[in-house]
């Protein structure tokens, strides 16, 4: 399986959730996953001149790191985003990636197979069987009701019901190596989490940890 990991953390790979993510990845039996950290790269904000629609079809004029991860999302069967929450939303070097996608698109407005939102726009290329995770971890001791502003973003870029979702709280807790034995337990059911999708996990699923899941003694 061609699968690539877009690592939105600017603490690059020593994100707190990368190490949730090579977790799932073990249990998936990717390990060899093409990374793309983008802290490691120059992602500039997309301008809004769209070039890639009228000049240049399928081709962004923004000429930085984003070209390489726009191509790779054009032929990767699974597609894991990896990113901690940043004030309720993913933090400012995915969302420049995010916007600079418009490439893969066409600029014909069509309606949403699922009737999410007023409209949409068809994919440049085939990527109907492409798959999407969504692995997160947060500072709130859990991430129920903390993913709104998430989901809603990711229910209109992959589609209601197109992805699964991974949010774990207490994120923190990973960067204490004093706490390995507990969150290694965490670990373990990400792991797990992977392995359902080796077997064809469902999508349009969430999967919430907090500290009870995992880590039996409360505010620690």
């Amino acid at each position: 399986m061609k699968t690539i990991v877009i690592n939105g953390s600017p603490k690059g790979e020593g994100s707190n959730t990368v190490k949730l993510t090579r977790a799932f990845l073990s249990g998936l039996g990717e390990a060899d996953a093409r990374f793309y950290h983008l802290a490691d790269m120059e992602v500039r904000p997309c301008r809004g001149c769209y070039a890639c629609w009228k000049t240049t079809p399928g081709e962004c004029a923004v000429r930085d790191g984003a070209k390489d991860v726009i191509e790779a999302l054009r032929g990767a069967e699974l597609v894991i985003w990896s990113f901690p929450l940043y004030y309720f939303s993913v933090p400012g070097l995915l969302k420049n990636l995010m916007d600079r996608q418009l490439p893969n698109l066409l600029p014909f407005m069509a309606e949403r197979p699922d009737a999410h939102g007023s409209g949409s726009h068809h994919p440049r290329y085939d990527v109907s069987g492409q798959r999407h995770v969504v692995i997160s971890t947060c500072g709130f001791y859990s991430p129920e009701g903390n993913y709104d502003s998430v989901c809603g973003l990711f229910d209109h870029m992959c589609g209601k019901g197109n992805y699964a979702g991974i949010f774990c709280g207490q994120g923190e807790l990973f960067s204490r190596p004093e706490l390995r034995r507990r969150t290694d337990e965490y670990l373990a059911l990400v792991e797990t989490a992977g392995g359902i999708q080796k077997r064809g996990f469902p999508v349009g699923g969430h999967a919430e940890f907090d500290g009870a899941a995992a880590l039996p003694e409360r505010g620690v």
